[in-house]
């Protein structure tokens, strides 16, 4: 049947990593947009603190092994492209209607710096630290009182 279905195991896994990427980017998606009469560096942190909570790790891990592997070896070659661009249009309005003048390079800034923080929670386990460290990030995010 799945070979009937899918064609091959390889193809299996392909089409099951892009229903669970498909899920994440519907919640992650959600957690990140733009809200009104909020400042995006709150939604950051408040998407920060739903992202690493404990239901949604199980997608951090699985996303996580798979950016890990060496590209030849990877089921989904243009995944590691995608998951950074995916999200460069949504935290960069967030940081525009925040009044962030150079919003595209800040968020390709935030990303790298959300990135780095998710390996070092998957390698140390350590929540407190890193959310401390987004919650430094997203102080120095937030703007000015008008």
């Amino acid at each position: 049947m799945l070979l009937y279905h899918f064609g091959t195991r390889d193809q299996l896994v392909l089409e099951a990593l892009h229903e669970a990427r498909r899920r994440q980017q519907d919640v992650f998606g959600e957690l990140l947009a733009l809200r009104p009469e909020v400042s995006y560096a709150t939604v950051l942190t408040e998407a920060w603190d739903a992202i690493t909570a404990p239901e949604l790790r199980p997608y951090l891990r699985l996303f996580g092994q798979l950016y890990d592997l060496p590209p030849d070896q990877t089921p989904w070659t243009e995944f590691r492209v995608r998951s950074i661009t995916d999200w460069l249009p949504t935290i960069e309005a967030g940081l525009r209607a925040d009044g962030h003048p150079d919003a595209a390079a800040l968020a390709t800034a935030v990303i790298a710096v959300i990135r780095g923080l998710l390996q070092d929670l998957s390698t140390t386990g350590n929540h407190q630290r890193t959310t401390d460290g987004l919650r430094a990030i997203a102080k120095l995010l937030t703007p000015e009182p008008r």
